[in-house]
């Protein structure tokens, strides 16, 4: 049984978890990231990989563990509100006293400014997970329910564009200077982040334009989707400042920075480097993988993305690890600490993008390699420029 919910750490055990310390101990709430950031590490680099494909016949079970994760993400981003909002906002604190000897009022008024700093980061760092089981949604193009719902869960961290972008721009332009979400060799994860967020916007935008001229509808009607996500997300700006006030707003728009960066730092790590001609193929060695157990145990098997990139309709319990030539043999959450430090991930990242040219590179792939090599400017790329003169 313990199959089914291999993957369900996030949804069943730490997003509740998370919501009641910062309902408990709010001023303590950073220790929320840094924990999940230190069982991930140890979990990836203590326990050996996880290669299996295991075959489920209760899919339901599976696609519940993905729906189960909005109410409960939706209670923790709550939290956040109730600790910004003055006073016992809707009458909480009262209520839980009814059934538990807590007085949540009174720790929050203890915790003060630092616990509101403390559990606004802590928020925005879980709720980058929003990405994640959005990205499994948006993917199943022709169910309504699911398309959704992931809208939703990208509204809530002011993102859903990113069911356009990445569905429709990301997967066919990978690799390529046309895809904002790849990362270019020696561009480092700030730059990145910039970049690709207003790049992922643009290709919205574009995508969405043809679409409505396509089908004969205005670009600025209520069929735009871009328009849409943008609508959702200041429904739930109104609901803050309704609940907090600038406060709430300020909090709220914190929330969102950081998962947003976070995302875009897994954005970065997941094809850093690589280059395709674009028309071609895009074949797994286009991917960075990783086949660390918690990764792919509590990331919905995203570290399986080679397979993805190749076999997008997959669900996410069918994704199989695949042998390439870039690994993230850290492990997800490792890697992206790693990406935080540029000097150290460009360190980490170049001996595997020079094997990658010399062996998993196509003809025209090698010229593109070259040349991005030298674009990049940056002194661990150009080495291996100049050790072929």
């Amino acid at each position: 049984m313990y199959k089914y919910f291999k993957h369900s750490y996030l949804t069943c055990f730490i997003v509740p978890s998370a919501a009641i310390a910062v309902f408990l101990a709010p001023q303590w709430a950073f220790f929320i990231p840094v924990v999940i950031t230190l069982l991930n590490t140890l979990g990836d680099n203590l326990t050996p990989p996880d290669r299996s494909v295991l075959q489920y016949s209760q899919h339901w079970i599976l696609n519940a563990m993905v729906y189960l994760y909005v109410p409960f993400v939706s209670f923790y981003l709550f939290s956040a509100m109730w600790i910004a909002a003055p006073g016992d906002f809707l009458g909480l604190s009262a209520a839980v006293a009814q059934w538990l000897p807590v007085d949540l009022l009174a720790i929050k008024e203890q915790a003060g400014l630092r616990g509101l700093l403390a559990s606004t980061f802590a928020v925005g760092y879980v709720l980058s997970s929003n990405h994640l089981y959005a990205h499994e949604l948006v993917h199943r193009t022709t169910d309504r329910l699911a398309m959704l719902t992931g809208r939703w869960l990208l509204a809530m961290v002011g993102d859903a564009q990113f069911a356009i972008s990445h569905v429709y721009a990301h997967h066919r332009n990978v690799g390529t200077p046309m895809d904002a979400a790849t990362a270019r060799r020696g561009e480092n994860v700030y730059a990145f982040f910039i970049r690709s967020s207003i790049g992922q916007y643009g290709e919205s935008w574009e995508i969405e334009g043809q679409r409505l001229r396509n089908s004969g509808k205005g670009l600025f009607s209520v069929h735009n989707r871009v328009l849409s996500g943008l609508a959702m997300t200041a429904f739930l700006y109104a609901l803050w400042f309704l609940a907090a006030g600038w406060i709430g707003a300020a909090v709220y728009t914190v929330i969102i920075v950081t998962a947003k960066f976070l995302f875009e730092t897994v954005n970065y790590i997941e094809h850093y480097g690589v280059v395709r001609v674009p028309g071609t193929r895009v074949e797994p060695r286009h991917s960075w993988d990783c086949d660390n157990r918690m990764s792919s145990n509590a990331l919905l098997n995203l570290s399986r993305h080679a397979d993805h990139h190749e076999k997008k309709k997959k669900k996410y319990w069918e994704l199989e690890a695949v042998d390439t030539s870039l690994q993230l043999h850290y492990g997800y959450i490792s890697t992206i600490v790693v990406a935080l430090v540029p000097f150290w991930w460009h360190r980490f990242a170049a001996p595997q993008l020079r094997q990658w040219d010399a062996r998993s590179a196509a003809p025209e792939e090698k010229i593109l390699a070259e040349m991005a090599n030298r674009a990049s400017a940056h002194p661990v790329f150009m080495s291996a420029v100049n050790e072929r003169k």
